[in-house]
């Protein structure tokens, strides 16, 4: 095989999740790869187009965030610890629904400015 070899994945892949240790099993219905952990939403720079697994950088992909496409589908935002890029993956139908709303919930528990400050002046 080649080095330009395009190697495509069908995503029955079993893993350990690097971030936290669990056992992940091949995707469920609704998704072609499995790309994130189910349980801590973590994921790996391993694609370069989804399911290609070309990336050389191999970095921890961390959950940073959740976007909600305009037809109500979430999709969770990762970054690169190593490079820094910035990569959407669709929710899985296993994936945790606690760590999903924590997620969401993240920048309500991390607000730019004191939340006694919302409140000051309220009499006013």
């Amino acid at each position: 095989m080649s080095r330009h070899s395009i190697i495509h994945h069908t995503g029955d892949d079993s893993f350990l999740c690097v971030a936290c240790g669990q056992g992940v099993g091949p995707a469920r219905t609704g998704t072609r790869n499995r790309n994130h952990c189910p349980y801590c939403l973590a994921s790996l720079h391993v694609d370069l187009k989804p399911g290609d697994r070309r990336s050389g950088c191999r970095g921890l992909m961390e959950a940073i965030g959740v976007y909600v496409q305009p037809k109500g589908e979430w999709s969770i935002i990762h970054r690169c610890t190593s490079c820094g890029v910035l990569k959407m993956n669709r929710i899985g139908p296993d994936d945790c629904e606690r760590a999903l709303l924590a997620l969401a919930a993240r920048p309500l528990t991390r607000l730019p400015f004191p939340l006694e400050a919302l409140t000051a002046g309220a009499d006013r």
